[in-house]
């Protein structure tokens, strides 16, 4: 009985000898990933004004707020379709920046490099200067038309800190009801 009291507990114990190696982890990050510090940034609101089936030139809001306490400015934001009813094309020339909301429109912010990935139709808007801590701004995009399809259409929204090897911070999704009005 000692005897295999003795086996299975030296079995069992065993693996443990090599566990430190079996359960190093290498990070998924680069060695200089930029994170966001402190607070980080909110998706405050996302609306659009028109928001009628095949409504020409409408404009959506993405407004973000980036805390005080935030310790890292925001370099960039995605905006990616979720599984939607209907593809919406935009004009990518036209989005726009500003300090503020929808509403209270404050000064103009500097655009870098805006694109949308083909497959995912993401479209990633990078700032000219970093957003600082402290600000509500607002990016403006520009359809071609609202779709044709009523229902709900969904917007992933992630934030990137400004720095080298940014990791997006998850801000939720931005949510747009269309109706076909009779």
């Amino acid at each position: 009985m000692r005897l295999l009291l003795f086996l299975s507990s030296t079995i069992c114990l065993f693996p443990l000898a090599f566990a430190p190696l079996s359960l190093a982890q290498t990070s998924p990050y680069p060695a200089n990933a930029t994170f966001f510090t402190g607070d980080p940034p909110s998706l405050v609101t996302a609306g659009t004004r028109d928001s009628d089936v095949n409504w020409p030139e409408s404009r959506y809001y993405f407004t973000f707020n980036v805390p005080t306490t935030s310790g890292t400015s925001l370099g960039k934001v995605t905006i990616t379709p979720e599984a939607n009813p209907e593809v919406i094309s935009f004009m990518l020339n036209k989005t726009e920046a500003f300090q503020g909301t929808q509403n209270q429109r404050g000064a103009k912010l500097a655009l870098g490099f805006i694109t949308q990935d083909p497959q995912s139709q993401s479209i990633v808007i990078t700032l000219a200067k970093p957003v600082p801590p402290g600000t509500t701004f607002t990016i403006v995009l520009q359809t071609v038309q609202n779709p044709s399809l009523a229902g709900t259409y969904l917007f992933r929204v992630q934030a990137f800190p400004s720095g080298p090897e940014p990791v997006g911070f998850d801000l939720g999704v931005g949510r747009f009801t269309f109706y076909q009005r009779f």
